[in-house]
Protein backbone atom coordinates (compact mmCIF):
# COMPACT_ATOMS: atom_id res chain seq x y z
CA UNK A 1 0.00 0.00 0.00
CA UNK A 2 0.85 3.07 -0.92
CA UNK A 3 -0.69 4.89 2.27
CA UNK A 4 -0.69 8.25 0.77
CA UNK A 5 0.28 9.26 -2.80
CA UNK A 6 0.33 6.94 -6.04
CA UNK A 7 4.32 7.66 -7.09
CA UNK A 8 3.87 6.16 -10.59
CA UNK A 9 0.52 7.48 -11.19
CA UNK A 10 1.94 10.26 -13.63
CA UNK A 11 5.39 11.21 -15.42
CA UNK A 12 7.68 13.31 -12.60
CA UNK A 13 9.70 14.86 -16.23
CA UNK A 14 5.92 16.38 -16.78
CA UNK A 15 5.23 18.08 -13.62
CA UNK A 16 5.66 21.15 -13.50
CA UNK A 17 4.32 21.74 -9.43
CA UNK A 18 3.24 19.20 -6.99
CA UNK A 19 0.60 20.15 -5.00
CA UNK A 20 -1.34 18.49 -1.40
CA UNK A 21 -4.49 20.09 0.27
CA UNK A 22 -5.68 18.68 3.42
CA UNK A 23 -9.20 19.24 5.22
CA UNK A 24 -8.90 18.71 8.38
CA UNK A 25 -12.05 18.19 10.50
CA UNK A 26 -13.51 16.49 13.99
CA UNK A 27 -15.85 13.73 13.24
CA UNK A 28 -19.06 12.41 15.82
CA UNK A 29 -21.71 10.53 15.14
CA UNK A 30 -25.37 10.96 16.02
CA UNK A 31 -26.21 10.97 19.69
CA UNK A 32 -22.76 9.47 20.49
CA UNK A 33 -21.94 13.29 22.37
CA UNK A 34 -23.55 12.30 25.15
CA UNK A 35 -21.24 9.52 25.88
CA UNK A 36 -17.93 9.01 27.31
CA UNK A 37 -15.02 10.45 25.12
CA UNK A 38 -13.66 6.96 24.36
CA UNK A 39 -16.77 5.95 23.53
CA UNK A 40 -17.16 8.98 20.88
CA UNK A 41 -13.80 8.45 19.39
CA UNK A 42 -13.42 4.66 19.00
CA UNK A 43 -12.92 4.00 15.30
CA UNK A 44 -15.06 0.55 15.51
CA UNK A 45 -17.94 2.30 15.88
CA UNK A 46 -18.19 4.22 13.02
CA UNK A 47 -20.17 2.11 9.85
CA UNK A 48 -18.27 1.98 6.92
CA UNK A 49 -20.27 1.42 3.74
CA UNK A 50 -19.46 -2.09 2.01
CA UNK A 51 -19.31 -1.10 -1.18
CA UNK A 52 -18.11 2.65 -1.29
CA UNK A 53 -15.35 3.28 -3.74
CA UNK A 54 -13.07 3.99 -0.41
CA UNK A 55 -10.66 0.91 0.39
CA UNK A 56 -9.39 0.40 3.36
CA UNK A 57 -5.47 0.35 3.04
CA UNK A 58 -3.32 -1.14 5.66
CA UNK A 59 0.30 -2.09 5.86
CA UNK A 60 2.04 -5.53 7.74
CA UNK A 61 5.16 -5.00 9.41
CA UNK A 62 8.57 -6.82 8.10
CA UNK A 63 6.28 -8.01 5.11
CA UNK A 64 8.25 -10.42 3.03
CA UNK A 65 6.22 -10.33 -0.62
CA UNK A 66 8.61 -10.35 -3.33
CA UNK A 67 7.13 -7.44 -6.02
CA UNK A 68 7.69 -7.34 -9.48
CA UNK A 69 5.39 -4.86 -11.03
CA UNK A 70 6.79 -1.85 -11.64
CA UNK A 71 4.94 0.94 -9.85
CA UNK A 72 3.84 -1.26 -6.84
CA UNK A 73 8.07 -1.83 -6.43
CA UNK A 74 8.42 1.84 -6.79
CA UNK A 75 5.85 2.42 -4.00
CA UNK A 76 7.43 0.30 -1.83
CA UNK A 77 11.08 2.05 -2.50
CA UNK A 78 9.53 5.09 -1.19
CA UNK A 79 7.60 3.69 1.20
CA UNK A 80 10.69 1.96 2.87
CA UNK A 81 12.27 5.35 2.61
CA UNK A 82 9.70 7.22 4.89
CA UNK A 83 9.55 4.92 7.11
CA UNK A 84 13.30 4.53 7.63
CA UNK A 85 13.46 8.59 8.29
CA UNK A 86 11.26 8.46 11.28
CA UNK A 87 11.54 6.50 14.58
CA UNK A 88 9.92 3.59 14.71
CA UNK A 89 7.51 4.94 17.71
CA UNK A 90 5.87 7.21 15.48
CA UNK A 91 4.83 4.38 12.64
CA UNK A 92 1.60 3.66 14.54
CA UNK A 93 0.16 7.44 13.61
CA UNK A 94 1.38 7.47 10.42
CA UNK A 95 0.52 4.33 8.96
CA UNK A 96 -2.65 2.11 9.49
CA UNK A 97 -0.66 -0.99 10.61
CA UNK A 98 -2.66 -4.51 10.18
CA UNK A 99 -3.65 -6.04 13.71
CA UNK A 100 -2.34 -3.47 15.83
CA UNK A 101 -4.31 -4.22 19.00
CA UNK A 102 -6.02 -0.11 19.77
CA UNK A 103 -4.86 1.48 16.44
CA UNK A 104 -5.11 5.41 16.26
CA UNK A 105 -5.71 5.58 12.52
CA UNK A 106 -8.18 4.01 10.02
CA UNK A 107 -6.33 5.00 6.47
CA UNK A 108 -8.89 5.34 3.30
CA UNK A 109 -7.83 5.48 -0.50
CA UNK A 110 -10.66 6.08 -3.48
CA UNK A 111 -10.34 3.40 -5.97
CA UNK A 112 -10.40 5.95 -9.00
CA UNK A 113 -7.16 7.50 -9.32
CA UNK A 114 -5.63 4.50 -8.99
CA UNK A 115 -7.62 2.86 -12.16
CA UNK A 116 -8.72 6.21 -13.97
CA UNK A 117 -8.11 9.71 -15.18
CA UNK A 118 -9.15 11.60 -12.68
CA UNK A 119 -8.96 15.49 -12.49
CA UNK A 120 -9.43 18.42 -10.36
CA UNK A 121 -10.73 21.36 -11.47
CA UNK A 122 -10.62 24.93 -10.44
CA UNK A 123 -12.88 28.25 -12.39
CA UNK A 124 -11.84 31.43 -11.25
CA UNK A 125 -12.34 34.33 -13.64
CA UNK A 126 -12.08 33.42 -16.77
CA UNK A 127 -9.15 31.04 -16.46
CA UNK A 128 -9.58 27.11 -15.78
CA UNK A 129 -7.01 25.53 -13.97
CA UNK A 130 -6.50 21.69 -14.15
CA UNK A 131 -4.37 19.23 -12.22
CA UNK A 132 -4.31 15.34 -12.45
CA UNK A 133 -5.22 13.88 -9.04
CA UNK A 134 -2.86 10.80 -8.09
CA UNK A 135 -4.48 10.01 -4.52
CA UNK A 136 -7.77 11.00 -2.43
CA UNK A 137 -7.42 9.86 0.93
CA UNK A 138 -8.94 9.78 4.56
CA UNK A 139 -7.37 9.46 7.57
CA UNK A 140 -9.72 9.11 10.54
CA UNK A 141 -7.96 9.08 13.91
CA UNK A 142 -8.83 7.95 17.59
CA UNK A 143 -8.70 11.90 18.83
CA UNK A 144 -12.36 12.64 17.38
CA UNK A 145 -10.51 14.12 14.14
CA UNK A 146 -10.05 13.46 10.56
CA UNK A 147 -7.77 14.69 6.92
CA UNK A 148 -9.24 14.57 3.46
CA UNK A 149 -6.19 15.12 1.44
CA UNK A 150 -5.94 15.63 -2.61
CA UNK A 151 -2.47 14.80 -4.14
CA UNK A 152 -2.98 16.70 -7.30
CA UNK A 153 -0.28 16.86 -10.38
CA UNK A 154 0.10 19.96 -12.35
CA UNK A 155 1.43 18.22 -15.45
CA UNK A 156 0.63 21.36 -18.58
CA UNK A 157 2.68 23.51 -19.90
CA UNK A 158 0.74 27.08 -19.58
CA UNK A 159 0.28 26.43 -15.66
CA UNK A 160 3.39 26.54 -14.73
CA UNK A 161 4.00 30.50 -14.24
CA UNK A 162 4.68 31.95 -11.02
CA UNK A 163 0.88 33.64 -10.90
CA UNK A 164 -0.67 30.11 -11.82
CA UNK A 165 0.88 28.31 -9.14
CA UNK A 166 -0.21 30.88 -6.59
CA UNK A 167 -3.74 30.63 -7.86
CA UNK A 168 -4.17 27.47 -7.32
CA UNK A 169 -3.24 27.42 -4.16
CA UNK A 170 -5.41 30.12 -3.11
CA UNK A 171 -8.46 29.27 -5.01
CA UNK A 172 -7.95 25.32 -5.45
CA UNK A 173 -7.97 25.31 -1.07
CA UNK A 174 -10.26 27.71 -0.14
CA UNK A 175 -13.83 25.10 0.26
CA UNK A 176 -16.02 28.09 2.32
CA UNK A 177 -17.04 31.59 1.69
CA UNK A 178 -15.04 33.63 4.12
CA UNK A 179 -17.91 36.76 3.91
CA UNK A 180 -20.92 37.37 2.14
CA UNK A 181 -19.44 39.39 -0.43
CA UNK A 182 -18.19 36.04 -1.70
CA UNK A 183 -21.62 34.70 -3.15
CA UNK A 184 -21.72 36.32 -6.16
CA UNK A 185 -19.23 34.57 -8.82
CA UNK A 186 -18.98 38.00 -10.58
CA UNK A 187 -17.54 39.64 -7.48
CA UNK A 188 -15.64 37.05 -6.16
CA UNK A 189 -12.12 37.43 -4.69
CA UNK A 190 -11.08 34.99 -2.44
CA UNK A 191 -13.50 31.96 -3.60
CA UNK A 192 -13.24 30.00 -7.00
CA UNK A 193 -15.99 30.14 -9.39
CA UNK A 194 -16.03 26.36 -9.12
CA UNK A 195 -14.06 23.68 -8.09
CA UNK A 196 -15.15 20.29 -9.65
CA UNK A 197 -13.62 16.31 -9.17
CA UNK A 198 -13.88 14.99 -12.96
CA UNK A 199 -14.03 11.37 -13.24
CA UNK A 200 -15.07 10.02 -10.16
CA UNK A 201 -17.60 6.84 -9.77
CA UNK A 202 -21.30 7.68 -9.41
CA UNK A 203 -20.71 11.42 -10.26
CA UNK A 204 -24.57 11.99 -10.66
CA UNK A 205 -26.33 15.41 -10.53
CA UNK A 206 -22.84 17.40 -9.81
CA UNK A 207 -22.40 15.36 -7.24
CA UNK A 208 -18.56 16.36 -7.01
CA UNK A 209 -18.59 19.94 -8.11
CA UNK A 210 -19.34 23.21 -6.14
CA UNK A 211 -20.29 26.20 -7.46
CA UNK A 212 -20.86 28.20 -3.78
CA UNK A 213 -24.23 29.55 -4.96
CA UNK A 214 -24.90 31.02 -1.79
CA UNK A 215 -27.59 33.10 -1.98
CA UNK A 216 -29.60 35.29 0.57
CA UNK A 217 -33.27 34.34 -0.28
CA UNK A 218 -32.73 30.83 0.75
CA UNK A 219 -33.69 29.18 -2.86
CA UNK A 220 -30.44 28.25 -3.54
CA UNK A 221 -28.04 25.40 -2.42
CA UNK A 222 -26.91 27.32 0.74
CA UNK A 223 -27.86 29.90 2.45
CA UNK A 224 -26.94 32.39 5.31
CA UNK A 225 -27.21 29.98 7.98
CA UNK A 226 -25.12 27.76 6.48
CA UNK A 227 -21.64 28.72 8.35
CA UNK A 228 -19.03 26.45 8.52
CA UNK A 229 -20.26 24.02 5.98
CA UNK A 230 -17.18 22.58 3.50
CA UNK A 231 -17.71 22.18 0.08
CA UNK A 232 -20.40 19.69 -1.56
CA UNK A 233 -17.70 17.36 -3.32
CA UNK A 234 -15.71 17.52 0.42
CA UNK A 235 -19.09 16.16 2.27
CA UNK A 236 -20.17 13.90 -0.57
CA UNK A 237 -16.10 12.26 -0.30
CA UNK A 238 -16.75 11.60 3.12
CA UNK A 239 -20.72 10.52 3.00
CA UNK A 240 -19.33 7.58 0.21
CA UNK A 241 -17.75 6.29 3.67
CA UNK A 242 -19.91 6.63 6.21
CA UNK A 243 -23.23 8.36 5.69
CA UNK A 244 -23.93 8.88 9.27
CA UNK A 245 -20.69 10.57 9.83
CA UNK A 246 -21.72 13.97 11.32
CA UNK A 247 -18.27 16.71 9.55
CA UNK A 248 -17.70 19.69 11.18
CA UNK A 249 -14.35 21.83 9.94
CA UNK A 250 -11.84 22.36 13.22
CA UNK A 251 -8.91 24.55 11.72
CA UNK A 252 -9.59 26.50 9.07
CA UNK A 253 -12.21 27.94 6.59
CA UNK A 254 -9.67 26.49 3.58
CA UNK A 255 -7.56 23.36 3.47
CA UNK A 256 -3.71 23.49 4.32
CA UNK A 257 -1.37 23.60 1.61
CA UNK A 258 1.62 21.46 0.34
CA UNK A 259 3.03 22.54 -2.56
CA UNK A 260 6.49 21.59 -4.53
CA UNK A 261 7.56 24.23 -7.36
CA UNK A 262 10.62 23.81 -9.64
CA UNK A 263 11.41 27.10 -11.84
CA UNK A 264 15.08 27.63 -12.85
CA UNK A 265 14.87 31.55 -13.20
CA UNK A 266 13.85 31.81 -9.70
CA UNK A 267 15.95 29.09 -8.18
CA UNK A 268 19.00 31.05 -10.11
CA UNK A 269 17.86 34.53 -8.04
CA UNK A 270 17.91 32.12 -4.51
CA UNK A 271 21.50 31.51 -5.19
CA UNK A 272 22.39 35.09 -6.36
CA UNK A 273 21.37 36.65 -3.48
CA UNK A 274 19.02 34.92 -0.97
CA UNK A 275 18.08 37.67 1.14
CA UNK A 276 16.71 39.80 -1.49
CA UNK A 277 14.66 36.99 -3.10
CA UNK A 278 12.75 36.10 0.43
CA UNK A 279 11.93 39.46 0.39
CA UNK A 280 10.28 39.67 -2.73
CA UNK A 281 6.95 39.83 -3.42
CA UNK A 282 6.84 36.35 -4.90
CA UNK A 283 8.12 34.49 -2.31
CA UNK A 284 6.06 36.01 0.24
CA UNK A 285 2.93 35.77 -1.67
CA UNK A 286 3.90 31.84 -2.50
CA UNK A 287 4.68 30.69 1.45
CA UNK A 288 1.69 32.56 2.88
CA UNK A 289 -0.86 31.77 -0.55
CA UNK A 290 -1.89 35.19 -1.32
CA UNK A 291 -2.62 35.36 -5.43
CA UNK A 292 -2.71 38.18 -7.50
CA UNK A 293 0.37 40.41 -9.50
CA UNK A 294 0.00 43.97 -7.57
CA UNK A 295 1.22 45.03 -4.69
CA UNK A 296 -2.04 45.86 -2.68
CA UNK A 297 -2.23 41.81 -2.77
CA UNK A 298 0.48 40.81 -0.39
CA UNK A 299 -1.82 40.51 2.66
CA UNK A 300 0.96 42.05 4.70
CA UNK A 301 1.70 46.18 4.13
CA UNK A 302 4.16 47.13 6.78
CA UNK A 303 7.92 46.31 5.45
CA UNK A 304 9.03 45.68 8.93
CA UNK A 305 6.27 42.88 10.04
CA UNK A 306 6.29 41.37 6.56
CA UNK A 307 10.44 41.16 6.75
CA UNK A 308 10.31 39.90 9.86
CA UNK A 309 7.29 37.23 9.21
CA UNK A 310 8.85 36.04 6.12
CA UNK A 311 12.01 35.36 7.64
CA UNK A 312 10.61 33.61 10.40
CA UNK A 313 8.72 31.07 7.89
CA UNK A 314 12.28 30.45 5.78
CA UNK A 315 14.36 27.65 5.83
CA UNK A 316 17.74 28.31 3.91
CA UNK A 317 19.86 25.10 4.94
CA UNK A 318 20.27 24.53 0.88
CA UNK A 319 19.88 27.83 -0.23
CA UNK A 320 23.29 27.83 -2.61
CA UNK A 321 21.99 25.13 -4.89
CA UNK A 322 18.82 27.43 -5.41
CA UNK A 323 16.35 25.72 -2.86
CA UNK A 324 14.36 27.35 0.03
CA UNK A 325 11.05 26.01 1.81
CA UNK A 326 8.76 27.69 3.37
CA UNK A 327 6.36 26.92 6.24
CA UNK A 328 3.57 28.70 8.09
CA UNK A 329 0.72 27.78 9.94
CA UNK A 330 -1.53 26.41 7.20
CA UNK A 331 1.65 25.76 4.25
CA UNK A 332 4.23 23.80 4.04
CA UNK A 333 5.72 24.94 0.28
CA UNK A 334 9.23 24.06 -1.92
CA UNK A 335 11.02 26.06 -4.68
CA UNK A 336 13.62 24.10 -6.79
CA UNK A 337 15.36 24.30 -10.17
CA UNK A 338 14.10 21.65 -12.85
CA UNK A 339 16.81 19.25 -12.72
CA UNK A 340 16.33 15.86 -12.36
CA UNK A 341 17.43 15.70 -8.87
CA UNK A 342 14.82 18.39 -8.01
CA UNK A 343 11.80 16.71 -9.95
CA UNK A 344 12.79 12.91 -8.57
CA UNK A 345 13.77 13.50 -5.24
CA UNK A 346 13.09 16.49 -3.92
CA UNK A 347 9.76 16.41 -4.95
CA UNK A 348 9.18 12.99 -3.87
CA UNK A 349 10.51 14.03 -0.26
CA UNK A 350 7.90 17.07 -0.57
CA UNK A 351 5.04 14.12 -1.18
CA UNK A 352 5.92 11.59 1.29
CA UNK A 353 8.93 12.46 3.91
CA UNK A 354 7.03 16.35 4.73
CA UNK A 355 3.75 15.46 3.92
CA UNK A 356 3.60 12.81 6.59
CA UNK A 357 5.47 15.54 8.85
CA UNK A 358 2.75 18.17 8.07
CA UNK A 359 -0.13 16.24 8.75
CA UNK A 360 1.22 14.80 11.73
CA UNK A 361 1.32 18.40 13.02
CA UNK A 362 -1.80 19.18 11.57
CA UNK A 363 -3.48 16.55 13.25
CA UNK A 364 -1.78 17.51 16.58
CA UNK A 365 -3.01 20.83 16.53
CA UNK A 366 -6.97 19.38 15.50
CA UNK A 367 -7.06 16.99 18.41
CA UNK A 368 -5.80 19.90 20.70
CA UNK A 369 -8.77 21.87 19.25
CA UNK A 370 -11.31 18.83 19.88
CA UNK A 371 -9.90 18.10 23.88
CA UNK A 372 -10.62 21.71 24.24
CA UNK A 373 -13.79 21.57 22.94
CA UNK A 374 -14.72 18.29 24.84
CA UNK A 375 -13.12 20.39 28.47
CA UNK A 376 -15.41 23.27 27.26
CA UNK A 377 -18.53 21.07 27.10
CA UNK A 378 -17.84 18.51 29.91
CA UNK A 379 -17.12 21.71 31.99
CA UNK A 380 -21.29 22.94 31.58
CA UNK A 381 -22.39 20.31 32.42
CA UNK A 382 -25.08 20.39 35.71
CA UNK A 383 -25.63 16.34 35.95
CA UNK A 384 -24.59 14.42 38.88
CA UNK A 385 -20.78 14.23 40.07
CA UNK A 386 -20.68 10.44 38.95
CA UNK A 387 -21.39 11.24 35.82
CA UNK A 388 -19.25 14.17 35.63
CA UNK A 389 -16.60 12.66 37.20
CA UNK A 390 -16.41 9.67 34.34
CA UNK A 391 -16.51 11.96 31.93
CA UNK A 392 -13.70 13.86 33.29
CA UNK A 393 -11.69 10.59 33.49
CA UNK A 394 -12.64 9.36 29.61
CA UNK A 395 -11.34 12.82 28.70
CA UNK A 396 -8.05 12.14 30.90
CA UNK A 397 -7.33 8.90 29.73
CA UNK A 398 -7.62 9.85 25.99
CA UNK A 399 -5.44 12.71 26.70
CA UNK A 400 -2.71 10.93 27.89
CA UNK A 401 -2.91 8.42 24.82
CA UNK A 402 -2.44 11.62 22.42
CA UNK A 403 0.18 13.01 24.65
CA UNK A 404 2.09 9.48 24.30
CA UNK A 405 1.07 8.47 20.80
CA UNK A 406 0.66 11.55 18.81
CA UNK A 407 2.19 14.29 19.97
CA UNK A 408 5.98 13.67 19.66
CA UNK A 409 8.76 16.48 20.57
CA UNK A 410 11.13 14.17 18.25
CA UNK A 411 9.90 12.16 15.10
CA UNK A 412 13.35 11.40 13.27
CA UNK A 413 17.37 11.87 13.57
CA UNK A 414 17.66 13.50 10.54
CA UNK A 415 18.80 17.10 10.97
CA UNK A 416 17.15 18.78 8.34
CA UNK A 417 13.64 16.79 9.53
CA UNK A 418 14.30 17.62 13.07
CA UNK A 419 14.93 21.26 12.32
CA UNK A 420 11.88 21.43 9.94
CA UNK A 421 10.08 19.66 12.40
CA UNK A 422 10.96 22.40 14.89
CA UNK A 423 9.92 25.13 12.62
CA UNK A 424 6.73 23.55 12.48
CA UNK A 425 6.04 23.07 16.49
CA UNK A 426 7.08 26.96 16.13
CA UNK A 427 4.70 28.41 13.70
CA UNK A 428 1.58 26.39 15.21
CA UNK A 429 2.40 27.20 18.35
CA UNK A 430 1.86 23.54 19.62
CA UNK A 431 4.41 23.95 22.46
CA UNK A 432 2.52 26.78 24.24
CA UNK A 433 -1.07 25.05 23.42
CA UNK A 434 -0.09 21.53 24.43
CA UNK A 435 1.13 23.75 27.85
CA UNK A 436 -2.05 25.59 28.11
CA UNK A 437 -4.39 22.49 27.28
CA UNK A 438 -2.77 20.54 30.17
CA UNK A 439 -3.54 22.96 32.02
CA UNK A 440 -7.28 23.19 30.79
CA UNK A 441 -7.19 19.64 31.82
CA UNK A 442 -5.14 19.44 34.97
CA UNK A 443 -7.33 22.23 36.33
CA UNK A 444 -10.58 20.25 35.22
CA UNK A 445 -9.29 16.99 37.09
CA UNK A 446 -8.42 19.21 40.28
CA UNK A 447 -12.58 20.51 39.91
CA UNK A 448 -13.65 16.78 40.09
CA UNK A 449 -11.65 15.64 42.64
CA UNK A 450 -11.97 18.03 44.71
CA UNK A 451 -15.41 17.56 44.42
CA UNK A 452 -15.75 13.66 44.65
CA UNK A 453 -13.00 14.51 48.32
CA UNK A 454 -15.81 17.14 49.22
CA UNK A 455 -18.99 14.20 48.58
CA UNK A 456 -16.52 12.06 50.56
CA UNK A 457 -16.05 14.28 53.70
CA UNK A 458 -19.93 14.85 53.79
CA UNK A 459 -20.69 11.05 53.56
CA UNK A 460 -18.12 10.41 56.50
CA UNK A 461 -19.56 13.32 58.46
CA UNK A 462 -23.30 11.99 58.61
CA UNK A 463 -21.46 8.78 59.62
CA UNK A 464 -19.92 10.46 62.44
CA UNK A 465 -22.89 12.58 62.92
CA UNK A 466 -25.15 8.98 63.20
CA UNK A 467 -22.37 7.04 65.35
CA UNK A 468 -22.32 10.11 67.85
CA UNK A 469 -25.98 10.16 68.41
CA UNK A 470 -25.80 6.18 68.85
CA UNK A 471 -23.06 6.80 71.61
CA UNK A 472 -25.69 6.94 74.32
CA UNK A 473 -27.14 3.73 73.01
CA UNK A 474 -24.04 1.78 73.39
CA UNK A 475 -22.70 3.01 76.73
CA UNK A 476 -26.30 2.06 78.33
CA UNK A 477 -26.25 -1.41 76.76
CA UNK A 478 -23.04 -1.92 77.94
CA UNK A 479 -23.52 -1.07 81.04
CA UNK A 480 -26.91 -2.75 81.41
CA UNK A 481 -26.71 -5.54 78.95
CA UNK A 482 -28.71 -6.74 76.40
CA UNK A 483 -31.14 -8.99 78.40
CA UNK A 484 -33.31 -7.15 80.71
CA UNK A 485 -36.20 -8.31 80.24
CA UNK A 486 -36.46 -11.50 82.33
CA UNK A 487 -40.46 -10.78 82.92
CA UNK A 488 -43.23 -8.69 82.10
CA UNK A 489 -42.60 -6.48 84.97
CA UNK A 490 -39.65 -5.56 83.80
CA UNK A 491 -41.21 -3.51 80.87
CA UNK A 492 -40.53 -0.27 82.86
CA UNK A 493 -36.70 -0.75 82.31
CA UNK A 494 -37.12 -0.63 78.68
CA UNK A 495 -38.73 2.42 78.69
CA UNK A 496 -36.05 4.10 81.23
CA UNK A 497 -33.34 3.06 79.08
CA UNK A 498 -35.16 4.32 76.06
CA UNK A 499 -36.18 7.92 77.70
CA UNK A 500 -32.46 8.26 78.83
CA UNK A 501 -31.20 7.21 75.05
CA UNK A 502 -33.01 9.53 73.98
CA UNK A 503 -32.58 12.60 76.41
CA UNK A 504 -28.87 12.24 75.82
CA UNK A 505 -28.95 11.93 71.78
CA UNK A 506 -31.11 14.99 71.74
CA UNK A 507 -28.92 16.88 73.85
CA UNK A 508 -25.86 15.72 71.71
CA UNK A 509 -27.52 16.67 68.68
CA UNK A 510 -28.12 19.80 69.70
CA UNK A 511 -24.21 20.28 70.58
CA UNK A 512 -23.80 19.38 67.16
CA UNK A 513 -25.96 21.69 65.39
CA UNK A 514 -24.63 24.61 67.52
CA UNK A 515 -21.06 24.16 66.80
CA UNK A 516 -22.08 23.41 62.66
CA UNK A 517 -24.01 26.84 62.69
Amino acid sequence: STQGYSSAASDVYKRQSYHIFYFPFKWHLPEEEKKLLSEQVDLKHIPVETYSMWERRQITRRDKTILTDEKALKDAQELFGEQQYYFDFVHPVLYDIKNEPNPIISHYERREPQENNVEYCIKHKNKEYILRIDAINLNLYATGVGVLSFYLANELEEQKGESAIRDINQYGRRIMPPHCGEFTANHRNMLAECISLKGLHNDVNLRYTDSYDYSIDGKSQFGLSDTWQPATFIRNLIEDLSPSLIVIPIIDDRMLVNCWYSNNDLAMKVKSDSNEFINSDFWYKYVFVDSGDNDYDVTCQNKELRTKLIKESTYERWQKFGTLYGITRYSMVALTDEGDFAKNCLSMHMRTIYSRMFELAIIQRASMLRFSGEVTRVSVLEKGNKIIAERIGSIYKEYIRFVNQIYFRSVTAQDQGIEMYNLLMKQLNTKEQIKDLDEEIGELHEYISLLIDQKRNENSEWLNILATLLLPAGIITGLFGMNMFECPSNWWHFWVQFSIIVVFSAIIYYIIKKRRN
